[in-house]
């Protein structure tokens, strides 16, 4: 059986993986020990982590299950000239680009209840003054405080503090 190679060059960055269909993300190389989980709890980005060694002929996306990774060429076949990413240069995405949804919303959807379902804009303020806009479903406004608390006190944004010490609950707009 005729084995393919890991690295795939390719002339622009293909939207799922040819082999397992999975979908594409940056290698973001500088990275030490950090897992991809850390990368996205920290930058709340998906990417694949390509360590501390940057390769002379580097791959610059890879397969999010890992099995492939892509190397950008020219048409011709040689090496199209690259900037890798580096962690150093990685800034975190908001908050508020992941909905959180909280177990009562489950409930409520399988009680047939989906008018008691509403989506609510929460700023948040940890005891080390860090803020946030989160974005959260939930079937009240005191339900998407709880999420909120909850979300910092499990350190689930990335954030260095563990307790809210201010939370305000907003309706957000309708799409």
């Amino acid at each position: 059986m005729l084995e393919r190679p890991r690295i795939i060059n390719v002339e622009r960055k293909p939207s799922k993986c040819p082999v397992c269909g999975e979908r594409v993300v940056d290698i973001i190389y500088g990275t030490g020990d950090m897992t991809e989980v850390d990368f996205m709890l920290e930058y709340r980005k998906e990417g694949i982590m390509g360590g501390d060694n940057i390769p002379r002929r580097p791959p610059i996306w890879a397969c999010s299950c890992g099995c492939k990774r892509f190397r950008k060429v020219n048409p011709d076949g040689t090496d199209a000239p690259v900037k890798v990413k580096l962690l150093k240069n990685i800034r975190k995405a908001p908050a508020d680009k992941i909905n959180w949804e909280t177990s009562m919303v489950e409930r409520a959807l399988q009680g047939n209840m989906r008018e008691s379902i509403h989506h609510y804009k929460v700023e948040i303020e940890t005891e080390l003054g860090e803020k946030e806009l989160l974005s959260i479903t939930a079937v009240s406004g005191s339900d998407a405080e709880g999420q909120a608390e909850n979300l910092v006190k499990k350190g689930l944004l990335g954030l260095k503090g563990t307790r809210c010490v201010s939370i305000e609950v907003f309706d957000a707009p309708e799409d």
